[in-house]
C-alpha cells in the first residue's frame, strides 16, 4: 500500500512538471521561429503527459489491476520515437556510426527487449517496444558520437556498464531462488552507477559550455533512468521514476541553449 501511494506522488508530480515543461516549449516554439527541435520537445512532453494522465486514472480506478496493452503503451512508443526525432533534429554532423558502436546498441535494446519478455510474457507489447529502442539508442549513440561527448575511455566505461547489467539481470533467471537477491541487487548498482556516469558526464559538458553535447547528453541520462525504470520493481521503480522527473527540465533547458545557439 505505501509503494502504491508513493508511485501515485511521483506520478503526480511528473504529470505537473511535464505540464509546465509542455507549456514552456510550446512558448520556445515562437520564441525560436517554429524551430523543429523545440516543436518535436513540445510533442514529446505532450505525449508523455498523456502517457501519465492515462496511467494514473487507471491506477485510481483498478489499484490491483495489471494494465494491459493499452493506450498509454501506445503512447509509450510514440513517444521514443518522437525522443529519437527530437535528437536526430539537432545533430550538426551527420556521421556514419562504426560497426561496433552500432552492434552495440543493437545488442543492448534486443537484450533488454529479451528480458522484458521473460518477465512479463507480453511479446508482442516488447517485441515492438524492443525495435522502438533500436532506433533510439542508435540516435542517442550516434548524437553522442558526432559531438564527441564520450572520450574513448568513457565508451569503453559505458559498454562494460551494459554488459554487466545484462548479465546480472540475466543471472536472476538462472541462479537458485534463494541467491537470486546477489545479482538483483549488483543490476541495481549499475543502474545507479549508469545514472551517475551520466549525470557527471553531463556536468562536465555544463562546464565546458557544450551546448549540443548538454542536449545529447541530458537525452541520454532520461534514456539510461527509463531503460532503468523497466527493468525495476517497488520501490525500485519509485526511485526511478522519481529521478526521471528532473531529467525532463534538463531536456527543456538544454533543448532551449541549443535552439539559442542557433
Amino acid at each position: 500500500m505505501i509503494t502504491q501511494t508513493i508511485l501515485i506522488l511521483s506520478l503526480s508530480i511528473q504529470i505537473a512538471v511535464v505540464a509546465v515543461m509542455l507549456w514552456l516549449s510550446v512558448k520556445l516554439i515562437g520564441e525560436s521561429k517554429k524551430n523543429l527541435t523545440a516543436v518535436f520537445l513540445s510533442f514529446c512532453f505532450a505525449m508523455w503527459l498523456f502517457t501519465d494522465l492515462y496511467w494514473l486514472i487507471y491506477d485510481l480506478m483498478r489499484p490491483e489491476s495489471r494494465m494491459p496493452f493499452a493506450a498509454n503503451e501506445i503512447g509509450e512508443v510514440a513517444f521514443w520515437l518522437v525522443v529519437a526525432a527530437t535528437v536526430d533534429s539537432a545533430i550538426r554532423h551527420q556521421i556514419r556510426l562504426p560497426k561496433g558502436y552500432l552492434a552495440g546498441a543493437c545488442l543492448f535494446a534486443v537484450s533488454n527487449a529479451v528480458l522484458w519478455i521473460m518477465w512479463s510474457g507480453e511479446i508482442v507489447e516488447d517485441v515492438v517496444t524492443g525495435a522502438v529502442f533500436v532506433w533510439l539508442f542508435y540516435s542517442i549513440v550516434r548524437s553522442l558520437r558526432s559531438e564527441q561527448a564520450l572520450k574513448k575511455p568513457e565508451w569503453i566505461v559505458l559498454a562494460v556498464l551494459c554488459a554487466a547489467l545484462i548479465l546480472c539481470q540475466s543471472l536472476t533467471f538462472l541462479v537458485p531462488e534463494d541467491v537470486k537477491s546477489i545479482p538483483d541487487l549488483c543490476a541495481y548498482i549499475l543502474l545507479i552507477a549508469g545514472a551517475v556516469f551520466f549525470t557527471i558526464q553531463f556536468i562536465c559538458a555544463c562546464r565546458e559550455k557544450l551546448v549540443y553535447a548538454q542536449m545529447f547528453l541530458s537525452f541520454a541520462l532520461v534514456i539510461w533512468i527509463t531503460t532503468a525504470k523497466y527493468m525495476s520493481g517497488g520501490n525500485w521503480y519509485n526511485l526511478f521514476l522519481t529521478l526521471e522527473t528532473p531529467g525532463f527540465v534538463l531536456w527543456y533547458i538544454s533543448v532551449r541553449k541549443v535552439v539559442s545557439a542557433v
